[in-house]
């Protein structure tokens, strides 16, 4: 991977020469040049290939994405986050999107949309014109991250939107106002066929090391796709897609570290001082610790990509929109368990302001910051496997798979708290322990309002909050734009309830 300063100036020239993109400007408004034209004529080597891989990567910093919105609606969307009694956060679009009062036209809607089919835009582009890359390896590869990438974005779009624009490869402006919402079926069996391919050890290898960590993996790609599978209750095909990671010598390269605070520990990693990373200029500047799978690069050193400390968790006197996480989900944490340490206080002008700040070094300024977001980890791929194991087939004996994995991530936390087959006497309970595992282990991860869909309790959860909502809140309004644009409710209709 080359020099990643080199990489940005390009990234600078194909973003011009791609997109022109306004900070307000919705992606599928745009017109990109499809088979012909400027990018059709960009695409001439494997560097240039690089430089459109890189640009996608880059996507997913953007504040439309993991660096802030992607938090706002997963997890300030779910019972885990309450927020500040603030007059100007009541009436703040982040606001209304924690209490269900959101429409159309909010602009956090429209800004992940729009990142977010710019982000597959950009993906299509390296797999259309792949064939100039003739290192055969190399091309494989290439094609590999690019379809993770896209898969990872779809996931989303679906979970989010439900039905959306199914576009594979690069289109004309013309092509772009006539897509039609696709069927979710349809979309889940693209996203499929993504992750099959990127999970096949031959196009992509199992990990990657120095300058190259935080590149898609096959296994990352295949946690994924067990991940999918879960969401489309194929219970055996997650079962064992997740297997395969877990019964497999993979364990080797990933595993649970024996501290969980030192998945987002600030340390320096494998043996690292903090001065060897000062004047880092390659692909990442952490080495990813065994337990990460997929994260989200930021550099505070690079400008652009640190990522915004405490956007949405900051002391409640400093932003109008605040949120904190929710008593209901502090309560559940044992004394003894660990993981309650990372839901740490930090004392502003207001004494209660139980703000978590899981990934931030709390030491240091409340502006950049450049640890890394996980997207998937090894605890998650555990738990998973529990879940699909139960779905599959109840077993609570001592040497169930399920309870083995599930226990695996209790007791790394919680030393005292295993459980026994006689605590998890049917298939309801298990199912319930794994999912009160999950909102322990993940808050502030992105993963509980997806677990609240998933297990059908987003509607009851949330009452218990104070939240009424009912199923047209399960997903949120396609952003008013793009219904306008093709004027069509036969094929581009609103969600239900908008």
């Amino acid at each position: 991977m080359k020099d990643m300063k080199t990489i940005l100036i390009h990234l600078c020239i194909i973003t011009v020469t791609l997109f022109s993109l306004s900070g307000c400007s919705d992606f599928l408004d745009e017109k990109p040049e499809g088979n012909t034209g400027t990018t059709g004529n960009f695409y001439k080597n494997k560097e240039d290939i690089e430089y459109a891989l890189t640009a996608a990567y880059a996507n997913l910093q953007a504040g439309a994405m993991y660096k802030e919105y992607m938090v706002l609606m997963t997890d300030v969307r779910s019972d885990d986050l309450g927020s500040f009694a603030n007059t100007g956060g009541n009436a703040g679009r982040e606001y209304s999107i924690k209490i269900f009062t959101a429409q159309s036209d909010n602009q956090i809607f429209r800004s992940v949309w729009q990142k977010t089919y710019e982000t597959i835009y950009r993906c299509n582009n390296v797999i259309y014109h792949i064939d100039v890359v003739k290192d055969s390896k190399l091309k494989l590869q290439y094609e590999a991250e690019a379809r993770f990438l896209r898969a990872l974005c779809y996931f989303n779009i679906v979970r989010f939107w439900g039905d959306a624009p199914l576009i594979l490869t690069p289109l004309t402006a013309t092509e772009v106002a006539e897509c039609e919402r696709n069927k979710v079926a349809d979309i889940y069996a693209a996203i499929e066929t993504d992750l099959q391919f990127a999970s096949d050890a031959n196009n992509l290898p199992k990990v990657f090391t120095g300058k190259n960590s935080g590149r898609a993996t096959s296994l990352a790609a295949k946690a994924l796709l067990g991940k999918v599978y879960l969401q489309e209750k194929k219970w055996q095909a997650a079962k064992q897609s997740l297997g395969e990671l877990i019964n497999t010598d993979n364990v080797g390269t990933h595993t649970l570290l024996p501290d969980i605070a030192n998945v987002f520990s600030t340390a320096p990693v494998q043996g690292s001082s903090a001065s060897d990373f000062k004047n880092y200029t390659g692909w990442s500047p952490q080495t990813m610790n065994k337990e990460i799978l997929f994260e989200v690069i930021f550099d505070k050193d690079i400008a652009g990509e640190g990522r915004n400390a405490l956007t949405y968790y900051a002391n409640q006197a400093d932003l109008n929109e605040a949120f904190k996480l929710s008593n209901a989900a502090q309560c559940i944490y044992h004394s003894s368990d660990r993981r309650a340490d990372l839901m740490r206080s930090m004392k502003g002008t207001n004494t209660d302001n139980n703000l978590l700040v899981k990934y931030a070094d709390i030491q240091s300024t409340l502006e950049q910051y450049g640890y890394n977001t996980p997207v998937l980890r090894w605890a998650d791929v555990l738990l998973m496997y529990a879940e699909a194991c139960n779905e599959v087939s109840f077993d609570n004996s001592a040497t169930s798979p399920a309870l083995l994995a599930l226990n695996d991530v209790r007791t790394r936390s919680y030393a005292a708290g295993a459980y026994t087959g006689n605590q998890l006497s049917d298939q309801d309970t298990f199912r319930d322990a794994i999912f009160l595992e999950r909102r322990l282990e993940f808050p502030m991860e992105m993963q509980r309002w997806f677990d609240l869909i998933r297990s059908g309790n987003a509607i009851n959860e949330l009452s218990k909050i104070g939240i009424i909502i009912d199923k047209d809140d399960l997903l949120f309004p396609v952003p008013n734009s793009e219904v306008t644009l093709r004027d069509n409710p036969d094929k581009f209709p609103q969600n239900p309830g908008y």
